[in-house]
């Protein structure tokens, strides 16, 4: 420790106060968690709390309207705290404590489903949202708090559209622009190659149709076989195309906050007594399935015709050249 040793004559004086005391609040919600999971009736929803206490007490939360609460638990142990109305008053003792409520809500899963507000009786920090779907809702958009998931196959779509601009004036080929577009957005559920394979396909039929008839024999047969491989493998990726539209499950690729199609997240640093909510635009699974057997019919009559156009390239300026090997006399 620091030491003062006073000259001989030397004097010191202390002058010690005793700050005031300031107002400050005894309660602090370190963070919480709403998990909610919407369902065709009803929705189960669950609030954990980390609370920190300097002092006993009660804490009043306000549920949303017409929910009933199902349990109340602090610290693993479950608690009998009813509800009055909307509100529920906890016991608070000094220190740390986990608190967590179960509550059901009477509102089903809707096309624009949103978070209900709630009350959690004072400002607090690291607010999370979990909102578990299930596969039989389509998720088209979300939103929310700042941090949290979004739908990226909307940029997709984009893309694509620009994509089918330019293809559409590209002469090689029949298609015109609006079915460059469906083709690309139908093929958008499956990878990104399966699509490429299946353009190249069509522009390769095309450039047949254009090929110089002094090209060399060889050549030539060598682009008859690899048009016929393309072509066999293109009809293969077609069917699993439509095959996974009509039996899989809509890849709008929801990332963000660690959130997937049927499990999102948000998250809000700060927070007022009243959370931001969160909201989600889906339409049930079998609009997509339907929208799927539609481009598939519409695939199938238009893979006919382009068959049949192919089929004109294909076998312009013959199908097969035969080729001559010249002996020399020795």
């Amino acid at each position: 420790m620091p030491e003062w040793r006073p000259y001989p004559g030397e004097t010191a004086s202390l002058l010690i106060t005793r700050p005031q005391g300031v107002e400050g609040q005894t309660l602090t919600i370190d963070n919480s968690q709403l998990t909610i999971k919407p369902g065709k009736r009803a929705t189960d929803t669950s609030l954990a709390l980390s609370l920190r206490s300097s002092q006993g007490g009660q804490h009043t939360v306000t549920l949303p309207e017409s929910v009933e609460l199902q349990s109340v638990s602090i610290n693993g142990t479950e608690q009998p705290v009813r509800q009055e109305g909307r509100k529920v008053t906890l016991p608070i003792v000094p220190g740390k404590q986990q608190i967590t409520m179960q509550w059901r809500d009477s509102r089903p899963v809707s096309m624009r489903y949103r978070t209900a507000a709630m009350d959690l009786g004072m400002a607090s920090v690291n607010h999370r949202i979990n909102l578990q779907l299930g596969r039989d809702r389509w998720v088209l958009l979300t939103g929310g708090p700042r941090l949290g998931p979004a739908v990226l196959y909307w940029s997709v779509v984009i893309v694509i559209v620009l994509i089918a601009l330019i293809l559409g004036r590209i002469k090689l080929t029949p298609l015109k622009t609006w079915h460059w577009l469906l083709l690309g957005i139908g093929l958008s559920q499956v990878s990104v190659m399966v699509g490429l394979i299946v353009v190249g396909w069509l522009l390769a039929l095309g450039g047949r149709c254009r090929l110089p008839v002094n090209v060399s024999d060889n050549k030539f047969n060598a682009l008859q076989v690899m048009l016929a491989g393309l072509t066999l493998i293109d009809l293969s990726l077609l069917i699993f195309a439509i095959q996974q539209g009509l039996l899989g499950y809509p890849d709008m690729i929801v990332a963000g906050n660690g959130s997937s199609a049927y499990n999102m997240n948000w998250y809000q640093d700060r927070t007022t007594s009243i959370p931001d909510s969160a909201w989600v635009l889906t339409v049930p699974i079998f609009v997509y399935r339907i929208l799927m057997l539609a481009w598939a019919l519409w695939l199938a009559f238009a893979v006919l015709r382009w068959l049949k156009w192919g089929w004109g390239c294909y076998s312009s300026n013959g199908l097969w050249r035969k080729t001559t090997k010249i002996v020399k006399d020795k």
